[in-house]
């Protein structure tokens, strides 16, 4: 077989061995973390009827507007119900399907990036673009977006944002002056559009565009007249549309997550913590790409993560500083590692501690558009070393490295997707590698709905130890104290959920039902009255108010 047969058979390899890989997460569960919320507790998805449509094109549910990943969904439940033996099998599609798309954007890039236009390197290619595929579709940090099904998202945006990139790329011009050719440049802004009804990650598109003009694509700066002439601007304007649309959805995303509370307020975030946690993120990715060993679902944020004086801030100042440093200096020798450099700092801007986004500092799932940039210079890298020009044993040590790297990767992602198998599994883990407040909160609550209070209460009440200002925490202890009869315990948990100024509403019906387990019916219905003004939706506190109003009548008409 020549080498231009085999070269066509890579499309295809690429995606066999994406699925091989993740074919253990077709033994998982759905897990309680939000899949609960978006699908088991979930009815409203199920099916491609108008009722579910509308829902779908309406809902924000959990601060996200994802109309198309929830038609996906909705697809997966017309043919296989609620097994998620189907979600994941769809999941490994997706991802392998990117995996093929970002082979041929890669591809094309090098082919624009390498200056060597010999027929022997560019015929070569196609092995650079291949291990940069393999890079990127095996890496262990894409296990969150595949082997957890909320994270359907991830996979159809991604998808859509490879195929913005791979027809800008396509019709952009190698001659200055000439603007994008027509049908690839509203062929690139649909598959944007789509992209954003997907998930809002993609929102970054239009500077990673910029940044492609100006390198590998030399649209931009090397351009006649320079940022500003004629032609330059041309490449501005042609952005417009994009940035417009990046600008409604932004809008849209920051909207629903204020009303939802998933974006904390400035004065509840200071703007030093805002910088801690993008310097941290910025040094996570990079480094849990060079190492992905003890990967987990939730990396929490913590006061020793944010510390001015704590390891975690200075090292990861330390190495983002050193980067910066060093891709100036070399930004003219090798301006690959600038533009990859900076399109991952951008890609990133959206979850990155810009905007404080829930109680994780990190996560795994963050890392799917981002790190694109990075399997990619993996694959210009092999291309540098020029395997095919070594003799003998150099040749093969070059090759069985590359080979080395992508099995280690298939092979601590085969081992990741085993954590993600059942919630007990998936929280085990994550208290394994990254004990804290939030992990042994949610450990103690998957118990608690088992039925195991005796040990749920050991982990809820090591999470009020590790953060005492956590209401749920408090809250749900005092919930697992009286399921076994602990009341006196757990009204010293609720009325510290009431001193803490949260959760006001449960507090108060939580208090009521211990003080009517104790049998203390007057303050019992105080505090259910209480709910009931905060809420007067409260159906649980009407019916405990007559359960407990029905009892002091029984006992008045005794006496």
């Amino acid at each position: 077989m020549t080498a231009q047969r085999a070269y066509r058979l890579i499309p295809a390899a690429i995606a066999l061995v994406t699925i091989l890989a993740f074919l253990p997460a077709l033994r998982n569960n759905f897990v309680n973390f939000d899949d609960q919320t978006n699908f088991l507790g979930n009815d409203r998805f199920r099916g491609l009827g108008w009722a579910q449509l509308q829902w779908m094109w309406t809902s924000h549910l959990l601060g996200r507007y994802v109309p198309l990943t929830w038609m996906t969904l909705g697809l997966d439940y017309c043919i296989w119900g609620m097994n998620p033996l189907g979600y994941h099998l769809t999941n490994i599609l997706w991802h392998a399907a990117n995996a093929v798309v970002f082979y041929f954007l890669a591809m094309a890039l090098l082919r624009r990036a390498i200056p060597d236009r010999s027929l022997e390197m560019q015929a070569r290619i196609p092995l650079g673009a291949l291990f940069a595929g393999l890079i990127f579709a095996l890496h262990p940090l894409r296990v969150e977006s595949v082997a957890w099904v909320t994270e359907r998202r991830d996979l159809v945006s991604g998808l859509f944002y490879l195929l913005a990139i791979l027809a800008y790329v396509r019709g952009a011009p190698r001659e200055s002056g000439r603007p994008v050719e027509s049908k690839y440049y509203w062929g690139s802004f649909a598959f944007f559009v789509l992209g954003l009804l997907s998930k809002e990650m993609v929102v970054t598109l239009p500077a990673v565009l910029l940044i492609l003009d100006v390198y590998p694509l030399r649209r931009l700066a090397a351009a006649p007249g320079g940022w500003l002439g004629a032609d330059a601007r041309r490449v501005w304007r042609e952005k417009i549309p994009f940035f417009a649309a990046s600008i409604v959805m932004s809008v849209i995303t920051l909207y629903n997550g204020v009303r939802e509370k998933l974006v904390e307020p400035l004065d509840h975030v200071s703007l030093f913590d805002h910088f801690a946690i993008v310097m941290y993120g910025l040094a996570f990715y990079l480094r849990k790409t060079l190492l992905p060993m003890k990967l987990t679902h939730l990396y929490a944020l913590t006061a020793e993560r944010l510390s001015p004086n704590g390891l975690p801030f200075l090292l990861s100042v330390a190495a983002i500083l050193l980067l910066t440093v060093l891709v100036w200096i070399m930004r003219r020798r090798f301006p690959a590692l600038a533009a990859v450099s900076l399109a991952y700092a951008i890609t990133l801007s959206p979850v990155s501690g810009l905007f404080h986004n829930g109680r994780q500092i990190a996560a795994d799932r963050y890392s799917y558009l981002p790190c694109l940039g990075w399997a990619l210079l993996a694959g210009a890298a092999l291309l540098y070393a020029r395997p095919w020009d070594w003799r003998g044993p150099a040749r093969t040590m070059i090759f069985a490295a590359a080979g080395l790297v992508v099995a280690v990767l298939a092979v601590l992602t085969w081992r990741q997707i085993g954590f993600w198998r059942d919630s007990d599994t998936l929280w085990t883990r994550s208290i394994e590698v990254d004990s804290s407040y939030l992990t042994q909160k949610n450990m103690g609550d998957l118990l608690a709905q088992e039925g195991d209070y005796l040990l749920a209460i050991d982990h809820l009440r090591e999470a009020t130890l590790l953060k005492p200002d956590y209401a749920p925490a408090h809250l749900n202890l005092g919930g697992a104290l009286l399921s076994v009869g602990r009341p006196d315990e757990a009204i010293r948990e609720f009325q510290k959920v009431l001193e803490l100024g949260e959760l006001n509403r449960d507090a108060e019906t939580d208090l009521g039902a211990a003080f009517f387990q104790q049998g203390k019916l007057d303050e019992a219905i105080q505090h259910f009255q209480r709910a009931i003004q905060i809420d007067p939706e409260d159906r649980e506190a009407r019916r405990n108010l007559a359960q407990a109003l029905a009892r002091k009548n029984a006992e008045r008409a005794k006496h």
